[in-house]
């Protein structure tokens, strides 16, 4: 597990390696597309599908892996969660998603981790100063992604729009409640 904070701001994180090789073969191994989903609130109009996890599917193992690492990454961010509490969305993202420039609402700590190669790296999310000019583009690449400390500027979206037949499938992971060291 490798987190690098961005820049001298220390509230947006590179994040690299953090799912075992063996986790993301089994991943490369599901059918998403066969999956039960739901709409996730708030983005009701997306072409994104929050997927349910199957019994005997590998989406829990990924949330158990997260859990047994959780000291660690709260190490590596300089924090620490008083009560923790974590969990996942998993998101398919299909052709025809992008995502407007938006902040988000009301959660301290999120980190988004891409789990396939299977849209051009082009299609990671981008972070922007307050004036608009890219802060720092992540690459949509495979257990690589990005921790946020959420605040009032932490401007982001997916300003490119997936083709015919290319996904995003990413882990969405909200940390909280959390007091700075």
């Amino acid at each position: 597990m490798i987190i690098t904070p961005v820049d001298e701001q220390y509230n947006l994180f590179l994040v690299e390696e953090i799912y075992p090789q063996d986790l993301l073969d089994q991943v490369a191994q599901e059918d998403f597309m066969s999956y039960e989903w739901e709409l996730q609130e708030g983005q009701l109009d997306w072409p994104r599908r929050k997927l349910l996890p199957q019994q005997d599917s590998i989406l829990p193992k990924l949330d158990e892996h997260l859990n047994i690492y959780r000291y660690d990454i709260a190490e590596a961010l300089d924090v620490h969660f008083p009560e923790y509490d974590c969990w996942s969305s998993f998101w398919l993202d299909l052709s025809t998603f992008t995502c407007a420039t938006h902040l988000d609402g009301d959660l301290p700590i999120a980190m988004q981790i891409y789990l396939l190669d299977s849209a051009d790296p082009k299609h990671g999310t981008v972070f922007y100063n307050a004036d608009k000019t890219v802060r720092y583009t992540f690459p949509y690449k495979a257990n690589t992604g990005y921790i946020m400390f959420n605040g009032p500027n932490q401007f982001h979206g997916v300003p490119t729009t997936l083709k015919e037949g290319e996904t995003r499938l990413s882990s969405y992971t909200y940390f909280g409640p959390v007091e700075h060291k």
